[in-house]
């Protein structure tokens, strides 16, 4: 990535990302040449083999930043390469080199975790969270952000053409680390929200089973069942929530689920009732105590039929990278408050968990990046009152309406949802 002032750069705008043809020199000896690779480009190559080479050439600049390296900057960056900072300013390869020759800034760290590659062709997109510690004209600085950097293939390998990266994430302090502390109480760290297309009339016995059969039986193997609900617009549409302490204890939990005496005595049953049943995001909360507020809640007994009172809204938010590049920010920020000053109550907000899916017997949704919300309302007229006192707001004009249409890779999806009579999640 990036050599950078230390307090306030980068998110948000991103460029074209810039393809290049692979040269392929054929030499004819007696046969069929061999195709000639330059540098470390191997035309090919798997994709496996591309994301490793990406990886460690982004790991290796890193290291040149480090060092001051201008020589191994040079020879990883694209001759047009440019780097957008938080600010809005931009910075040229030119810009970098004269930097690290002038040595300036000295590092302690400049290391990158979470490190993630995805290869599309001649393309491919590194993701992960930068730490960085040193000193800049004589004064200290430490900082960590995420940040996306886009590499191409050329003739001559893969070069470093573009960079984006989020704010400084904010620095722990007292107030962090006692929400950090809370987090415990909200559920959970893994969550799947699953969508299911049912057969036609077939929801309330769909239901039935399920609350009788399917929620002390997951949740004695480990799972959270945190809520099931009818979709209100669609009377073929159940939806529901279940969420995990982690991903393996998730593999480990639907392992014992699908291969246990429950399931096999009453899939059939589930099975007969379901169009489809690969709908699902894997999420993860957006921040330490965004998540489910459930410990207090009480599930309602096996055989429970009354359907509870109030609504709750789903809002799915497509978005074209990681909601962690400023998009949780401006929700946080920006959004959330005016939806609370219009009437709502914004229960819980996820992003998108990049894990791979450790079940693959069932799918998930990938190569997606989401931020799902989830609002309650006492009833479906408190729900139109709240869409009246938004359209009339002045702030939601301004600040919400254009902005967060312009930051969607698409229209966002509403939900209602009203609860089964054993959901742990109410409105």
């Amino acid at each position: 990535m990036k050599k950078i002032s230390p307090p306030g750069i980068f998110p948000a705008t991103f460029r074209d990302s810039f393809r290049a043809s692979l040269a392929r020199s054929a030499i004819t000896l007696f046969a069929i040449g061999a195709v000639v690779v330059t540098d470390n480009n191997k035309s090919f190559a798997s994709a496996s083999d591309d994301e490793k080479i990406v990886a460690a050439l982004d790991t290796q600049y890193q290291a040149a930043v480090k060092n001051n390296d201008a020589a191994a900057m040079d020879r990883i960056l694209a001759d047009d390469f440019v780097l957008v900072t938080g600010r809005g300013k931009t910075q040229s390869k030119a810009d970098l080199l004269k930097d690290a020759r002038s040595k300036a800034t000295i590092y302690e760290h400049q290391e990158d975790s979470n490190q993630k590659v995805r290869v599309w062709g001649d393309t491919a997109v590194v993701t992960a969270l930068l730490w960085a510690k040193g000193i800049e004209e004589g004064k200290p600085f430490e900082y960590k952000l995420w940040f996306s950097d886009v590499y191409v293939r050329t003739a001559t390998g893969w070069r470093y053409t573009f960079a984006q990266a989020s704010l400084p994430l904010p620095k722990a302090n007292a107030m962090t680390e006692q929400a950090t502390k809370r987090s415990a109480q909200y559920c959970c760290p893994i969550v799947e929200l699953r969508q299911y297309t049912l057969h036609p009339g077939k929801r309330d016995a769909f239901i039935d089973l399920f609350d009788r059969q399917f929620v002390e039986s997951q949740e004695a193997v480990g799972t959270r069942v945190i809520g099931q609900f009818r979709d209100h617009d669609d009377p073929n549409r159940f939806v529901w929530l279940r969420g995990f302490r982690d991903m393996p204890s998730r593999a480990q939990a639907l392992q014992e689920f699908y291969g246990g005496p429950v399931w096999k005595t009453h899939r059939e049953a589930a099975n007969a009732a379901i169009v489809d049943s690969d709908n699902v995001l894997l999420l993860r909360p957006a921040l330490p105590t965004s998540g489910f507020p459930l410990e207090s809640r009480e599930r309602p007994p096996i055989g429970a039929r009354e359907i509870p009172k109030g609504l709750l809204i789903a809002t799915i938010y497509y978005l074209s990278a990681p909601a962690e590049l400023g998009f949780v920010e401006f929700f946080t920020d920006t959004v959330e408050p005016i939806f609370t000053g219009a009437g709502a109550h914004v229960l819980a907000y996820f992003v998108t968990e990049n894990s791979a899916n450790n079940f693959p017997a069932l799918p998930v949704r990938e190569g997606e990046h989401v931020l799902v919300s989830f609002m309650r309302f006492d009833d479906e007229e408190a729900y139109e009152r709240y869409l009246a006192a938004l359209s009339r707001s002045q702030r939601w004009r301004d600040q919400g309406s254009d902005e967060l249409t312009r930051r969607l890779k698409r229209a966002a999806e509403v939900f209602k949802l009203s609860p089964t009579p054993r959901s742990l999640l109410r409105a």
